[in-house]
């Protein structure tokens, strides 16, 4: 459940690659990106529009990694490309590392996150109003309403990642000891008990 810029980065991917402007595309890199394309539409959760589930999505939001409808893609422009970065997956042309990115993420990884934290009834369908549908977009997108509390979950530590946590945790609690050691005085040493008195020489006879 990990957030399009973990994944992107899985993959050596920033944001910066997503960069639309400027961006040249020769006709072979847009035949192969194409066929990438067309397999990501026949992937069965795809097949529906990521938030509104209508059949046959068309549109894909490029740096997010979803595909939907005619209808959301209107609203995911209106967000600002700052949040969707909208194409057309037949009409414009792709790269081939969008193209992947696009089949490594998806709309069923995208909805595990986006929608972590929302009730089922939440979801609009395609026949609600566009209001709900903006709504809804907005909360997912734009104010993160739904995503995971705290993020994505947590890495696990491999062993070797363990055993050198362990060991700095040793090598500060010995520190700690040390510095403790030094700060604590030293016991004083009992007083030595006075030398007895010299006897007194025995008296002269008379």
């Amino acid at each position: 459940m990990t957030s399009p810029s973990e994944a992107m980065a899985e993959m050596g991917l920033s944001v910066e690659d997503f960069n639309m402007s400027g961006s040249q595309i020769s006709t072979d890199e847009k035949n192969k990106a194409q066929k990438i394309m067309d397999a990501c539409m026949k992937m069965p959760e795809n097949r529906h529009c990521a938030d509104c589930n209508a059949l046959g999505p068309r549109w894909a939001s490029m740096n997010l990694g979803i595909f939907f409808c005619l209808n959301c893609s209107g609203i995911h422009r209106r967000l600002g490309v700052h949040i969707s970065k909208v194409k057309s997956v037949t009409l414009d042309g792709w790269k081939i590392k969008w193209a992947q990115w696009m089949k490594e993420r998806g709309n069923k990884k995208s909805n595990e996150y986006w929608e972590a934290t929302m009730a089922e009834h939440k979801k609009p369908t395609e026949s609600s109003s566009s209001m709900a549908l903006e709504e809804f977009i907005r909360a997912k997108y734009e104010r993160k309403e739904w995503v995971p509390v705290g993020g994505s979950k947590p890495k696990v530590q491999t062993d070797d990642a363990k055993k050198k946590q362990e060991e700095a945790d040793r090598k500060l609690a010995e520190k700690f000891q040390k510095e403790l050691n030094m700060q604590t005085p030293a016991p004083a040493k009992p007083a030595a008990k006075p030398a007895p008195a010299p006897a007194a020489p025995p008296a002269a006879p008379a």
